[in-house]
């Protein structure tokens, strides 16, 4: 699926990350205009294997009143440093001043440490998880 987005006109340089987990395609990021993220989600629908698709995609502004980096930073060192988080198995997503987590994790504690951690951060306006938990 990224190649197909690498090689389509106008999709090569845009700010969305693409995972698939067990058949399930999750698209999270900023796209340029509604035109280009609804391009995205027909060529997930139209790549073999992805049975259903989940998408965080919002429309780029010029500028967000939070520092995403900074976000991110705080954020990774909490959850590597927390006992429960298995912090390589949660992926975080800073999507403007939103905190998207995706990933597979074995317990439902995992999600809700790493969805507090992101709720106490300075400049995070939402928090929205895509995490499965599965035993």
């Amino acid at each position: 699926m990224q190649s197909k987005i690498l090689f389509s006109k106008g999709l090569s340089n845009i700010d969305i990350e693409i995972e698939v987990f067990y058949g399930d395609a999750y698209l999270i990021g900023l796209a340029d205009s509604k035109e280009l993220e609804d391009k995205l989600v027909e060529l997930a629908k139209s790549t073999d294997g992805v049975r259903k698709i989940y998408t965080y995609l919002r429309i780029k502004k010029p500028e967000y009143p939070c520092d995403s980096l900074k976000i991110l930073a705080n954020l990774k060192q909490n959850l590597f440093k927390d006992s429960i988080v298995e912090g390589t198995n949660v992926r975080v997503s800073i999507v403007g001043c939103d905190v998207v987590f995706s990933g597979v994790v074995d317990n439902i504690e995992q999600e809700k440490h790493a969805i507090w951690y992101a709720k106490h951060i300075d400049g995070v306006a939402d928090v929205y998880s895509f995490i499965k938990v599965i035993k």
